[in-house]
């Protein structure tokens, strides 16, 4: 008996091992999205195109949101975060765009992140340097779809004449709310191989510096998109995104240590792998990648988030427009959905991904329900031990 049991748990470890790598999850397009999951440029009113106009997206409030810069409206402004149909694509207006500063340097709006509570931030894309209150890193903040922009934190961002506002992520709620955004190597400044975490609802609102004494990571390694693994753990991607999927690191105050920097697994090419999106879903830790050139979507298992597992890719664009040519290595945005339970217990969740020039890709990704898989692992493992191959001797 006790031989037995043995090799019965063995052989769930080797079975239980392999599944979790893969766990049986999909992706597909979001059929009634767009055109069979691709809102492509030009489609949606003239904020979503090919001339650098868009830059952020975002989900909150059973709603998508996509920024843009294009000087239109009534009275024309290059500042609209447009509301967007989840399940369509569909244009259902915008956000109040009242008191935003449109003189800014940069764009006035760049970059968007939704809290789980529903506030919605956006900041803008600033080179603070002093003196001019345009120059200012700027970030608005809506307390629902209905209400006038208020600004959360208006300042230098931790570092006086740094490019920011390239990306932006949100986690927590209330006064503990952090943001984040990524320092550009652009600017000239130093340092500038990190990222700044802003807090927006403390009295005052603050920014730190998060610096990092080593290298990597280095200068614009966080500048394209970063995302929070948890409060006190960021990832994220730069101008050296080429040889590694990520930077992993965790901070304390303005401290902050590179834990790793994982080799992408992508098999459809690591190149302009730059876009970002984290979440659990239904208890599995999931990130999505999005690639700025040829616009394809891999899904990644981060329950090590130094050793991310690939999962599955996907592409509903039929033919690419050109990539951003104006950032180097690319702009963009992507976000998860809300997730919900289907007949069989499987889990369905939305995912979006925006890559300038490029449109906006929706998929559905679908995590299957653990009682399906615990069947068939103990159908293997009693075939396992039926055969004693010896293989846990």
């Amino acid at each position: 008996m006790r031989h037995f049991t043995y090799k019965l748990s063995c052989a769930l470890g080797m079975i239980l091992g392999g599944a979790a790598a893969h766990a049986g999850i999909t992706m597909a397009p979001l059929s009634t999205f767009g055109t069979d999951g691709w809102l492509a440029p030009g489609t949606t009113e003239p904020y979503l195109d090919t001339n650098n106009l868009e830059s952020g997206l975002a989900y909150g409030n059973g709603h998508l949101y996509l920024v843009s810069h294009a000087n239109i409206g009534s009275p024309a402004t290059p500042a609209n975060i447009r509301i967007l149909d989840p399940n369509t694509g569909a244009d259902l207006g915008a956000l109040k765009n009242t008191g935003i500063n449109t003189g800014t340097i940069g764009y006035a709006v760049s970059s968007i992140a939704v809290s789980t509570d529903g506030t919605i931030y956006v900041s803008n894309l600033s080179t603070f340097t002093g003196g001019s209150s345009s120059r200012k890193f700027n970030i608005y903040k809506w307390t629902s779809e209905s209400a006038t922009p208020t600004v959360a934190y208006t300042g230098s961002s931790g570092i006086n004449g740094e490019y920011v506002g390239g990306d932006l992520a949100v986690i927590g709620t209330g006064t503990g709310t952090m943001l984040a955004a990524g320092y550009n190597s652009s600017s000239g400044t130093t340092p500038d191989n990190g990222y700044t975490i802003i807090t927006p609802n403390t009295s005052p609102a603050t920014a730190t510096a998060v610096n990092f004494s080593t290298t990597p990571p280095n200068p614009g390694d966080f500048q394209t998109n970063v995302a929070f693994i948890d409060s006190s753990h960021v990832i994220g991607t730069g101008a050296n995104s080429s040889s590694s999927i990520y930077n992993y690191t965790s901070f304390t105050g303005s401290t902050g240590t590179l834990s790793a920097t994982p080799a992408i697994p992508d098999p459809a090419g690591s190149a302009n792998d730059n876009l970002l999106a984290y979440a659990v879903i239904d208890g599995l830790p999931l990130l999505a990648v999005g690639n700025t050139n040829d616009a394809h979507v891999s899904i990644y298992d981060m329950t090590d988030p130094t050793n991310p597992v690939w999962l599955a890719s996907g592409n509903n664009t039929v033919s690419p427009a050109a990539n951003d040519t104006t950032f180097n290595p690319g702009t963009g945005e992507m976000a998860w959905g809300t997730p919900t339970t289907n007949a069989d217990g499987s889990v369905s969740v939305g995912l979006y991904d925006l890559s300038t020039n490029q449109g906006i890709q929706a998929f559905v990704v679908t995590v299957p329900e653990p009682a399906s898989l615990s069947l068939a692992v103990v159908s293997l493992v009693a075939l396992t031990v039926r055969r004693r191959k010896g293989m846990c001797r």
